[in-house]
């Protein structure tokens, strides 16, 4: 008899991480995944682990398989350099030594997905063309949670976690049921700023995404960056496959909606108009590239909370950022060790479940929110933006040569990383769980 029952809406990355931490920490309890479409793919583009995330993988035992299709080739280092490519003769303003190298893996998301879904002890438990139209609680304290899909067909659980990304049917629900309640107590303003948060908003950011075979280019993929524009290219696959990503950011639009498809097919002659001129190096990949996809960046903006009672949300469901740190598939792998490992103590029943995840919300939300905005700053930092600095220069208040502005851009860029190096994910559960035992301890 589990002690209660779970249920996963999502079957990517985080949903699959999710259920791999349950096994793990809390194989008492019982979980069922819903996946909306009929069939789980291995298509993607290339994602970043920093340290702090990798913490996570290895400690739900993963490190050995990981490492076999990892870009880095079975090494656990990757060296980022960073060159000012927007000329024909470039150089570079942030070029790692060995010891300041960092921790880090780079995946094809398809292969890491297909990864954690050979590790699940039961795939039985993963239901494929399950799409989620919407739920309700009820309330007391065994309250439960009715799923209903669109297909006709119910479920119910104890709990229920939205891993449904970043257009999340999880968080258009909860989002609206909280907004009614707050109008229906007469609090309008607040109904207003609750519905804000159903649909996730433009960062002002778009990339153009492709994937090229190693032995096509040189050997040391470069990070470049010019003015609004920037460049990255990072191998995946064991080494085999360079994924490149170019950035073209307008901060006037980060926050807006953005019209129109966020991911549709463009020639390389779109992308190659945007980088001429640039670097040698830079126009041979992207010409070498036939096939490119743009992607518009959107974000999940700051919820002021990712759980209501018996309902929480993780990963881009909760807040989906820009990829400038490399973390945002990261983050959502935190929300599930700390998920996993809460609902792993004993005092957690179906009575307390929603103390369990008002302190998941305490820890994750800030932490998770804290790092997409590093993710903004950083991504006007790669493209050679410095608002403050350029304030001051338009003002008078300072000047600067390129090598002084470029010097300057590279000590932020370090900077906002440095949480990446000096902070650990496991504490922050274990402070959670003392919590936690507090919590219902003096209840």
């Amino acid at each position: 008899m589990p002690r209660f029952t779970v249920a996963i809406v999502g079957g990517g990355l985080c949903g699959l991480v999710l259920a791999l931490a349950l096994e793990k920490y809390a194989p008492d309890v019982d979980y069922q995944i819903y996946e909306a479409v009929a069939e789980l793919t291995t298509a993607g583009a290339g994602i970043g682990v920093p340290p702090r995330t990798l913490f996570v993988l290895r400690e739900l035992g993963l490190e050995s398989a990981l490492l076999k299709i990892a870009g880095n080739g079975e090494k656990d280092r990757l060296n980022i350099l960073f060159r000012k490519s927007d000329q024909k003769e470039g150089y570079a303003f942030i070029d790692p030594t060995p010891d300041s190298t960092e921790l880090q893996w780079t995946f094809h998301r398809g292969e890491l997905q297909k990864l954690f879904l050979d590790h699940i002890c039961y795939p039985e438990r993963i239901h494929m063309g399950k799409r989620l139209a919407s739920y309700t609680q009820s309330v007391g304290p065994n309250g439960r949670v009715e799923l209903r899909f669109h297909d006709g067909s119910t479920a119910a659980c104890d709990v229920m976690l939205g891993a449904d990304g970043i257009k999340s049917q999880v968080r258009a629900t909860m989002y609206t049921q909280l907004a009614n309640a707050a109008q229906n107590a007469g609090r309008a303003e607040e109904a207003v700023s609750l519905r804000s948060h159903i649909n996730a908003v433009f960062s002002g950011s778009s990339v153009y995404r492709g994937l090229l075979e190693r032995e096509a280019v040189v050997d040391d993929a470069k990070s470049s960056s010019n003015m609004l524009i920037n460049i990255a290219m990072y191998p995946i696959s064991q080494g085999r496959i360079l994924n490149v990503a170019a950035s073209i950011t307008n901060p006037e639009l980060e926050g807006t909606v953005y019209e129109g498809p966020w991911t549709t097919e463009v020639s390389r002659e779109e992308v190659r108009r945007e980088y001429v001129g640039w670097e040698s190096e830079v126009e041979e990949v992207v010409q070498q590239i036939g096939s490119w996809n743009k992607w518009a960046i959107n974000v999940v903006k700051d919820l002021p909370t990712f759980v209501d009672t018996r309902v929480a949300l993780l990963g881009d469901a909760a807040h989906s950022m820009t990829p400038f740190q490399g973390a945002g598939a990261g983050q959502g792998f935190e929300d599930t060790l700390m998920l996993g490992i809460l609902f792993g103590q004993s005092v957690v029943t179906k009575d307390s479940i929603p103390a369990a995840l008002r302190i998941y919300d305490q820890f994750r939300r800030f932490f998770a929110q804290k790092v997409a905005a590093l993710s903004m700053q950083s991504g006007l930092m790669q493209s050679l933006i410095y608002p403050e600095l350029d304030a001051a220069i338009a003002a008078g208040r300072a000047s600067v040569t390129e090598e002084e502005y470029l010097a300057r851009i590279a000590e932020n860029i370090e900077r906002l990383k440095e949480w990446r190096r000096g902070t650990d994910v496991m504490e922050d559960c274990l402070s959670a769980v003392r919590l936690l035992r507090d919590t219902i301890s003096g209840e």
